[in-house]
């Protein structure tokens, strides 16, 4: 690279020590475990909602199965009378 003195510009990783080039992956590293570990536990938190919902859903099916058996049942017995 040239600068704007005409001056030949080295690359910025050549101009950094090897120990400051490893602490900086490492720490993308770290900070991508960190992201991974977040990103896991919200998409247990999200299956867990699911399942609550989905329960709750059951929890109304039912409800209304049962009702109707009840209405059904109901007049089978009136029509046998």
């Amino acid at each position: 690279m040239v600068s704007r003195e005409g001056k030949t510009k080295k690359h910025d990783i050549l101009e950094k020590p090897l120990p400051q080039i490893l602490d900086e992956i490492m720490n993308g590293v770290d900070l991508a475990e960190k992201a991974a570990a977040d990103a896991r536990k919200a998409a247990d938190e999200a299956r867990l909602a699911g399942e609550k919902a989905a329960e709750e859903v059951m929890r109304r099916f039912r409800k209304i199965f049962l009702g109707m058996v009840e209405d059904i049942t109901e007049e089978l017995g009136e029509g046998e009378r």
